[in-house]
């Protein structure tokens, strides 16, 4: 046998295992798929969770927007663990619960945390449990940055800024900030902290005076806030769960589908699946406009 006859025949083999390959992993992912839907098919109800800092959560909305389209889901729970996060990125999820809570029965339950922007988003539910010992409230909305005009100085750097107008890029930490960007910022601040009184007003049945209490922004517990009247009931998941489970009618032996640990079939094709979580030491001075409750930072 020529050398060439040997060489043809080994790349022949070479392309036929790489081809048996790629059917066996097509084969796997469509047999992934294919138990995923049947995973979904009959009754069932829906759970997801709001973990850690809230910001871009284009991923969870799009979950939460396709149960408006599923018939056989038949209630919806969130189970909330955080501080908060940016306020558009909570209100976003605000929106896409409120939705849903529009076509069926809705519920959260609080764990450790659920609060400023964690508990926003939770006013979205139809029912919101909480623990004796959850931390909640924070209500508001913080603007952080820093003044380092006067350290550059002294470290010998001048900064040279040139802007269209005197409140553009304001505040930016290596210029001085006056009395009258300060009240320009404390007004953007006051608007958007109504706002979030507002969808509190709306969806909790609370008095002018408890309005007025928890607009500071101070924290509760779980117990402070049921006798507040900011959240329904104190208990856990599974009361959460249970009260669902009677609001939509169904038998106990519901399923129980947890979509936050569900491995979507695109993502394990998307390569930015395996980016890494902006974590908690990432919030910098210059990040905008947070609902969050941060000790310490």
């Amino acid at each position: 046998m020529k050398k060439n006859d040997l060489l043809d025949q080994f790349y022949q083999k070479r392309k036929s295992l790489i081809l048996r390959i790629f059917i066996s992993v097509i084969s796997a992912l469509v047999l992934l798929v294919s138990f995923i839907k049947v995973q979904t098919e009959g009754s069932f109800i829906a759970k997801i969770s709001v973990q850690g800092i809230i910001q871009d959560r284009k991923d969870l909305i799009d979950q939460i927007d396709s149960f408006t389209k599923d018939k056989n889901i038949k209630g919806l729970i969130t189970i909330i663990n955080s501080p908060g996060g940016t306020y558009v990125g909570s209100k976003e999820l605000y929106d896409s619960i409120k939705a849903v809570s529009e076509k069926i029965p809705t519920v959260v339950y609080m764990k450790e945390m659920a609060t400023s922007g964690g508990y926003l988003v939770s006013l979205a539910s139809d029912k919101i449990y909480g623990n004796a010992g959850t931390i909640t409230g924070s209500v508001g909305v913080i603007l952080q940055t820093a003044d380092i005009s006067e350290l550059l100085g002294k470290l010998g750097v001048k900064p040279v800024i040139v802007k269209s107008g005197e409140f553009k890029a304001v505040p930016n930490p290596a210029e001085a900030i006056d009395n009258e960007k300060l009240d320009y910022l404390q007004d953007i601040i006051k608007k958007m902290q109504d706002e979030f009184l507002d969808i509190v007003k709306t969806n909790r049945d609370i008095s002018k005076s408890v309005i007025e209490l928890v607009s500071d922004g101070r924290i509760l517990t779980g117990r402070q806030a049921k006798e507040y009247k900011l959240i329904d009931d104190l208990g856990n998941e599974k009361d959460a769960i249970d009260w669902l489970k009677k609001q939509s009618g169904e038998t106990e032996d519901i399923k129980i589908i947890d979509f936050s640990d569900k491995k979507d079939f695109s993502k394990i094709l998307d390569l930015t699946f395996f980016k890494t979580k902006i974590s908690y030491i990432n919030q910098n001075f210059n990040s905008g406009f947070f609902a969050i409750w941060t000790p310490g930072l």
